[in-house]
């Protein structure tokens, strides 16, 4: 029996290949029963591996089922009887079977281990694999619970009625290997639906992830190309400043009319623009400084960092609707600056950078009137005047803007040299007074022909350097030149007259210098005319054509000068000026830094405002909880223990409140708030707004009797 089962055991190894039961030794059955039962328990435990490996080369568990089928087949050819042979003899036949066509499956099952390595590839090889995998599990399961409780069963029934002993306990120990083979081949089908929906889950949860990065993406760059920045790099409390409008560079005076605003109805305009750009979600633009002059039309407002595109395009609707033109007839006029380019543009505008006429001084007034009108207050006497819609951003830049304009035309000589032919010739004068007239600039009598534009820019130019200069207007209407002196009475002439034409001789003979600036289109004075004058005379011809004959220099003691010759004066003003362009672009460029830097800390105020107020409020809380025990203190030693808590709080909040002036980057800036925001999970706190932090109790009356820095918030 022992040489059966060897040959059994020999045979199903030449059947299957490999398999987990090591070559049984000859022995007496009775010895052997031990052996056997040693090696069907190591079976079941081989099998229980199998549960945790997909790619096992099953054909291994099939040759054990057959070797064991083949060594109960053997026990049963021993017997006597013929029909108990017939029956073994079929089993074996079954399981050979079985053997050889799973010996034929051994290039398939190198597929499928080659397959589950690259089972974290894709979704789409953990599905085929399975595909192929999980029937084949199946066939197996079948297969062995059909020799369980099918011929070999039988066979196992006939060999009890033997009746051996020895024989019973391997009957049962088989029985128990197939049991456990039965379990191990369902748990591995199990294990492969488990690693299947394992796997799928994990590469679903992937894709999530995958998705929901690239809405994030997208959602960033969508608030980058909106709002001109990116969440990180934005800040919720900062605002930026922005300024639109048109100038003499790039619109027409047409176009210019359009928008134009007088002064008294400056902070008009602004509340409406004000009251134009309100949403359910807020004011868009809650600050606005209108700039209107000859030359330009310029709107300054502020607006929070997030909203910048949305209000830049609520200003341009504005605009449209106030000037009655379309985009198309409106927008190619217009210009506008953010941020940085924004505060350059003002400062440059109040220096005179962005003058008509570079380093005038007019402008520069004009920048103080806008700067006083955004900054009134309401005034219940006066039922006309309105408040301004200027806020802390705006006044604080204005302000800025005219430092810096008197700083450039102080520390520079961008104002110095007559730029315009009416101040040239009256530079000229001064200049050749001595030389030409031997008298003293302010000394000397003028005569000024003619009442109109240039007539006028004459008298302002004139009074500006001397106000009591004796001067007298010639001019076919009395009225129109008395009206005029009377308009430029606070500039000066309080020695200047007027005389009609028909005096104009006897004016000029009286005179020291005579400047011509009529309408004529032809000369009203030639040498001829001047035969009769004896004394020095300075004639300054600055009309076109002229008014003073090109013979009138050949009169021995008069000198004359025409508008070439003023020109040169002009243009070589302009290039002095134009030298010292450059050192105000520096003076320029410093203030706009420093302003920037105020500005980005100004992002920081609210979230301070609201840190200060939960240290008040947690500081009062807990002087409430020690009332009791401060009951016995008087009223001067509870106002010193209330000082002294005060006192404690803000001297742990002050390094903080410092910190944000600092002069640094402005990305440092903004990471220094978003840290204060996220480290003690503030909500902000604006004093307009009244808005706290939500759960706290703290009011704005409390947040006044703190001590947050002046430096940093004026």
């Amino acid at each position: 029996m022992a040489a059966m089962v060897s040959g059994a055991v020999a045979n199903s190894q030449t059947a299957t290949g490999a398999f987990l039961l090591p070559p049984v030794a000859p022995a007496s059955t009775v010895g052997n029963k031990r052996n056997v039962g040693t090696g069907l328990r190591g079976a079941v435990q081989d099998s229980e591996l199998v549960d945790a490996t997909i790619g096992r080369n099953y054909s291994a568990e099939v040759g054990f089922v057959a070797c064991v089928c083949g060594f109960v087949a053997s026990l049963a050819v021993g017997h006597r009887t013929a029909r108990r042979r017939s029956s073994t003899s079929r089993v074996f036949t079954r399981l050979r079977a079985t053997a050889v066509q799973e010996r034929e499956d051994a290039p398939m099952t190198a597929s499928r281990e080659t397959t589950a390595a690259q089972l974290d590839s894709s979704v789409d090889d953990v599905e085929a694999t399975v595909a192929k995998f999980v029937p084949k599990i199946h066939a197996l399961q079948s297969q062995a619970e059909m020799l369980r409780t099918g011929e070999l069963r039988q066979v196992l029934d006939t060999m009890k009625d033997l009746r051996k002993t020895e024989l019973r306990g391997v009957f049962g120990e088989v029985d128990q290997l197939l049991c456990a083979l039965v379990d191990a081949i369902h748990g591995m089908r199990e294990s492969a639906v488990t690693i299947r929906k394992s796997e799928l889950r994990q590469q679903f949860e992937q894709l999530d992830h995958d998705a929901k990065a690239w809405v994030s993406d997208i959602e960033q760059a969508t608030v980058k190309t909106v709002t001109g920045y990116s969440r990180r790099e934005a800040v919720d409390t900062m605002m930026e400043v922005h300024v639109i409008g048109l100038s003499h560079h790039s619109a027409p005076v047409d176009v210019r009319e359009k928008l134009a605003v007088a002064q008294d109805r400056w902070n008009q305009y602004a509340k409406d623009l004000v009251g134009f750009s309100k949403t359910p979600n807020g004011c868009m633009v809650p600050e606005v400084a209108v700039l209107s002059t000859c030359n330009r039309f310029e709107l300054y407002f502020a607006t929070p960092e997030l909203m910048k595109m949305p209000a830049v395009e609520m200003v341009h609707a504005f605009l449209r609707h106030k000037s009655g033109l379309s985009r198309q007839e409106l927008d190619p006029y217009l210009f506008q600056h953010s941020g940085e380019a924004a505060i350059n543009h003002l400062f440059e505008v109040s220096s005179g950078l962005d003058s008509l006429v570079l380093g005038e001084a007019q402008i520069l007034a004009q920048v103080k009137a806008c700067h006083e009108r955004c900054t009134e207050k309401d005034d219940p006497t006066r039922q006309t005047q309105r408040a301004g819609s200027g806020g802390k951003i705006l006044a604080k830049m204005l302000n800025a803007g005219i430092r810096i304009g008197k700083l450039v035309r102080s520390r520079t000589k961008i104002g110095k040299g007559s730029v315009s032919v009416s101040s040239a010739a009256v530079e000229l004068m001064i200049s050749r007074a001595l030389a030409d007239c031997k008298k003293r600039s302010g000394d000397l009598n003028v005569c000024i022909l003619g009442a109109g534009k240039m007539g006028r820019l004459l008298m302002i130019a004139l009074f500006t350097k001397h106000p009591d200069i004796r001067v007298t207007m010639v001019n076919r209407s009395v009225d129109k030149a008395e009206a005029l002196l009377e308009e430029l009475a606070n500039r000066g002439g309080v020695r200047a007259k007027v005389a009609p034409l028909d005096q104009m001789w006897e004016v000029i003979k009286a005179s020291d210098v005579v400047f011509a600036a009529t309408s004529s289109e032809e000369p009203i004075m030639t040498a001829a005319d001047l035969t009769g004058i004896h004394k020095p005379l300075m004639l300054v011809d600055i009309s076109v054509p002229r008014n003073i004959g090109a013979d009138c220099g050949t009169v021995d003691s008069v000198v004359s000068y025409s508008v070439d010759d003023l020109k040169k004066v002009v243009q070589a003003n302009a290039e002095k000026r134009q030298a010292e362009v450059l050192k105000a672009k520096v003076f320029i460029k410093d203030d706009t830094t420093k302003f920037k830097l105020w500005q980005a800390s100004q992002g920081a105020v609210p979230y301070l405002a609201a840190l200060q107020a939960r240290g008040e409020l947690i500081r009062k809380t807990e002087t409430d909880k020690m009332a009791r025990r401060l009951k016995g203190l008087h009223t001067k030693e509870r106002e010193a223990v209330d000082k002294l808590t005060r006192h404690i709080v803000d001297s742990l909040f002050e390094p903080i409140y410092y910190s944000m002036k600092d002069a640094e980057d402005i990305d440092q800036k903004k990471n220094k708030i978003w840290a204060l925001r996220n480290m003690f999970r503030l909500e902000p706190v604006y004093k307009r707004g009244n808005m706290l932090a939500a759960g706290e109790e703290a009011t704005l009356s409390q947040l006044d009797q703190g001590s947050t820095p002046r430096q940093l918030t004026g």
